[in-house]
């Protein structure tokens, strides 16, 4: 494990780097994912929705059905920000880590019903039945537990040690955007 993170970044000579220190506060499946995805900057020129989203892509569990769901949500072009010139170019690509084969791979990514409902809900639709019933098959109790998930990681990472401020202050707002409405009510009872 070590040597993983050393060959991350995350540990030079026994000691957290900046992206260590980001993991190491983390509460997830999968911290150096995420601790990736905040250090490349995959989250620089993505929208509230877009950043939930991306982050429901990197928290949600298999469900029967959800390829063809994803698929069609991102053909769709709904998550695609408006033309922006770029900060600076970067790739898009998380490799794996180059680890001995008996390690796991890391890198689960699973875009189905959970990503689209909360790009929807991110943005503001209200239409809470609508969204439980097109993009979540129905499982409202389901829904309103990942969202709950969700929150919990975002504000996680928009408190996270060394994380960039501009990335602190998205995640934090997509953290309260998608707090709202059922999702806040559910979380008060």
């Amino acid at each position: 494990m070590v040597e993983v993170l050393e060959q991350f970044g995350a540990v030079r000579d026994g000691r957290l780097e900046s992206k260590g220190r980001l993991i190491a506060s983390l509460r997830h499946d999968n911290e150096l994912l995420l601790a990736e995805t905040v250090t490349r900057g995959l989250f620089d020129d993505l929208t509230l929705a877009e950043a939930a989203a991306l982050c429901a892509a990197l928290l949600e569990e298999s469900r029967s059905g959800e390829p063809m769901i994803a698929r069609a949500f991102l053909r769709s072009g709904q998550a695609q920000a408006p033309a922006r010139p770029p900060r600076r170019r970067r790739r898009r690509r998380v490799p794996g880590p180059g680890a001995p084969a008996t390690f796991p791979s890391p890198w689960p990514c699973k875009p189905g019903f959970f990503m689209p409902a909360v790009f929807r809900w991110a943005s503001g639709d209200d239409d809470w039945s609508g969204i439980v019933a097109e993009s979540f098959g129905g499982h409202e109790g389901d829904l309103v537990r990942a969202m709950r998930r969700l929150i919990d990681l975002l504000r996680q990472l928009a408190e996270g040690p060394d994380v960039p401020v501009e990335t602190a202050r998205l995640l934090g707002q997509a953290a309260r955007v998608v707090d709202r409405g059922i999702v806040l009510e559910s979380a008060l009872i």
